[in-house]
């Protein structure tokens, strides 16, 4: 049998605190709901703005790692209300790419969140340890052993998001990838050729994020295709020596080439296409092949056959074909105006080639850099002379003028990244951060990885941590519609509520039927409670006052072994034969009574009657009496308000309804207090009980108050009584909770019935307003003297 958890203040003032620190955070009113089992946000979807943040509803009992989670979750979200641009949000809502861009967008909140909220870095901390704790070292064995040794997989579905944290410098997850980064030396070359850590800690805007992760789209997909690419490369290679191989052994000898070999090569330029010098084509009979030593070299693109022989370059000169461009491409295909040139223009061409390899002696080793680029940016049709012009470099806008600086002088542009060229966007975008018409297509790139982001692993944490949570522990279907405040507002608080929460609808709440008249109310007080209160209810004060006295008085005591020395007791001292050291004096304060009261009501429908009326009464000349000597007190009351449907899973679904009737700061014989009390006992619906919950909540009232005693008085007619179960359970710990937790004295009253003798250490009961004196008002003198000796 599992261990019974006591309710715990730090939950009680997380609940109370967490609306007031999402609307300060937020500078917004921002609803906070508690709702099921889950934590989510949700979002207008016309707009794109949040509507409020749902939190599970959380039990008295929670757990500091259940709280942790939530309170990070929370600052997660609000950090996305702050700073995501919600433009982008709606732009990247629904597609592929969008846990990939969520990623990299919550590294870049949470940097703008702890700059400008420092108090929140530990929230977010605490909830990072808890993550690697009680998720990823707990789960990640699964993702490893699912995708085996499908390292790049793996990288994104699991370890993107640890790997991006880590870059950002969070020490959490910096730890954890001690252990795990030699399984993706493949994975982070990828992300080291588009500089993917300088540039996530760089990112000043929710589009370069979504820039940021479309590159890391393309990275993985280019490097996706040269994989493929190289293993074509090595098949065709060998399988085309073999048949060299073999032509060569039966159609050449020892002195040279004949004319099979001649024959061979004619063969393989038909096939190429070549159509040059085709007047100077080598005829079968003709015993000599010097005529065609040079077709060879305009023919072909590097055969097997360039190792057998050396083409005469006399007609253009050796030192101008040394100058070519190599003409294999490295990476990228060439463009198809390219691979049409006729021979006439290749003079031409390579002279405008020569003259770029000298104006960018960097590039020299890549003569397909420059095909590559233009491809990228759909521009073929500048000359090499012009590839120079910052308005078609491309790769040097991409790496950005920003990190151009920090870039490794032996590592070269076009190596670090030909996707960064594509990536970069037009001349205009040198933060790297603004989004191309190519950007956007890639939003719903179908091999966008779904990869886990911090709400995911925020959220599958919370649900952990509630399923630990025992069945038995009380817990509320949700307390967004609980009430309690001035009875005035009750209508429109009712009004304004949501209708339904999840699949539950809030059935039987009528706003009309809590419209607060004072008239009416004013009336109904007259007719109900006002007779009920006799000569000695109205003497009530004096009775206290003759107990308690209302007045601070100082006395002087004599006669001490220390304190301050009393100069008239000296002579104790100087007689021989007295020799008393007592000569020190002390003052001591007597304050007068100095505590703060509140009455509580039951108000549900058993109490209907009489009962009722009593009750109001007893507390009306209670007030009156705690008026009359100073004592600041307040009249409050519990019930329930309609009921939730399809939420028979929670302990509680029917929502509270406490409102106040007469607060600190008013005489309760104020026509106003008198309308609420009248009101209350004629026309209030009277529905059901949940006393636990409610004592529990209605104890707030007492946060802040600086008096020394703190006394709640709980009129009530008996059990709880509600839709729902636990109740009685719930308010045993309850009163357990505030007798040894808070500095409150909980005193309950029955009324007409001794009832709540089974829940309550201190009772009593009234069966008539004429019992308070010789019961409440007894019990009431020995509290506020500090001489309670209980009823």
């Amino acid at each position: 049998m599992s261990k019974k958890r006591e309710i715990r203040p730090e939950v009680l003032n997380f609940r109370e605190s967490v609306q007031t620190v999402v609307g300060l955070l937020a500078a917004k009113k921002i609803r906070v709901v508690d709702f099921g089992n889950e934590a989510y946000c949700a979002y207008n979807k016309k707009t794109g703005e949040l509507e409020y943040i749902n939190i599970p509803s959380i039990p008295d009992t929670a757990s500091d790692d259940l709280l942790t989670a939530i309170r990070g979750f929370i600052d997660h979200e609000v950090a996305h209300v702050l700073f995501t641009d919600i433009s982008i949000s709606k732009l990247m809502e629904g597609k592929t790419a969008h846990s990939l861009w969520n990623v990299v967008e919550d590294t870049f909140i949470e940097r703008k969140m702890g700059n400008l909220f420092p108090g929140s870095r530990k929230h977010l901390l605490q909830t990072q340890k808890h993550l690697i704790d009680s998720f990823f070292n707990n789960k990640i064995q699964e993702f490893i052993d699912h995708f085996g040794d499908n390292t790049k997989d793996l990288f994104l579905a699991a370890f993107f998001m640890p790997v991006s944290r880590a870059y950002c410098g969070h020490t959490p997850f910096i730890d954890f990838m001690e252990s795990h980064w030699w399984r993706f030396d493949e994975q982070i070359s990828i992300l080291e050729s588009i500089n993917y850590k300088e540039r996530i800690n760089k990112i000043t805007k929710s589009e370069g994020a979504a820039k940021l992760a479309i590159d890391v789209i393309k990275a993985f997909r280019l490097a996706e295709e040269k994989k493929k690419e190289e293993l074509k490369a090595k098949e065709t290679p060998e399988s085309k020596k073999m048949e060299d191989e073999k032509e060569d052994a039966s159609d050449t000898d020892d002195k040279g080439m004949d004319l099979s070999t001649d024959e061979s090569k004619k063969d393989k330029l038909e096939e190429k296409g070549k159509p040059e010098d085709s007047e100077e084509e080598v005829e079968p009979d003709l015993p000599k092949h010097e005529p065609t030593e040079s077709e060879p070299t305009k023919a072909e693109d590097k055969t097997d056959s360039e190792d057998e022989f050396e083409p005469d370059l006399s007609e253009h000169g050796e030192e101008e074909e040394d100058d070519l461009p190599p003409l294999e491409p490295d990476s990228s295909s060439k463009s198809a105006e390219d691979s049409t040139e006729s021979t006439k223009d290749s003079t031409i061409d390579r002279e405008s080639d020569t003259k770029t390899i000298e104006d960018n002696p960097s590039d020299s080793d890549s003569g397909s850099d420059s095909e590559s680029i233009d491809e990228f940016s759909g521009d073929t049709s500048h000359s090499g002379g012009e590839h120079g012009d910052s308005e078609s470099s491309p790769d040097e806008l991409d790496t950005g003028r920003e990190t151009s600086t920090t870039e490794s002088s032996d590592t070269p542009s076009s190596e670090e990244t030909p996707l960064s060229e594509t990536s970069s966007g037009s001349e205009d975008s040198e933060d790297g951060e603004t989004l191309t018409d190519e950007d956007m297509k890639e939003f719903d790139a179908p091999d966008a990885p779904e990869t886990l982001s911090t709400e995911d692993v925020t959220k599958d944490m919370i649900s952990d941590e509630l399923k630990m949570v025992s069945k038995f522990d009380y817990k509320p279907y949700s307390r967004v519609n609980d009430f309690m405040g001035p009875l005035e507002q009750a209508e429109e608080f009712i009004r304004k509520s949501p209708k339904s929460i999840g699949d539950s609808y809030w059935r039987n709440s009528n706003p009309d039927h809590y419209v607060f008249n004072e008239k009416i109310g004013l009336v109904l007080f007259r007719k109900y409670i006002e007779p009920m209160l006799t000569t000695k209810s109205k003497t009530l004060a004096k009775d206290l006052e003759r107990v308690i006295a209302s007045k601070n008085r100082a006395q002087k005591v004599n006669g001490l072994r220390k304190g301050r020395i009393n100069s008239s007791s000296l002579w104790k001292i100087t007689c021989p034969s007295i020799n008393d050291d007592r000569v020190f004096s002390k003052k001591l304060e007597h304050r007068a009574v100095n505590a703060a009261v509140q009455l509580v009501v039951d108000l549900s429908g058993s109490m209907d009657g009489r009962r009722i009326c009593l009750a109001l009464a007893s507390a009306y000349a209670l007030s009156d009496a705690l008026d009359k000597i100073k004592v600041p007190n307040i009249i409050t009351g519990f019930t329930t308000v309609g009921m939730f449907d399809n939420a028979d899973s929670a302990s509680r679904y029917e929502p509270l309804f406490m409102p106040i009737l007469k607060n600190w700061n008013e005489k309760v014989n104020s026509t106003t207090c008198m309308a609420r009390l009248g009101f209350v006992c004629d026309r209030l619906p009277l529905a059901n009980n949940a006393d636990g919950e409610c004592i529990l909540a209605l104890s707030q009232h007492h946060n802040g108050r600086t008096e020394d005693k703190q006394i709640m008085f709980v009129l009530s007619d008996g059990a709880p009584c509600a839709a729902g179960s636990g109740f009685s359970n719930h308010l045993l710990d309850v009163v357990e909770f505030i007798t040894k937790k808070t500095k409150i004295d909980i005193l309950a009253v029955g009324i007409q019935t001794d009832a709540p003798a089974r829940f309550y250490r201190h009772h009593t009961s009234v069966s008539s307003v004429d019992d308070l004196p010789k019961t409440v008002i007894t019990s009431i003198r020995d509290l506020l003297l500090g001489n309670f000796t209980g009823f």
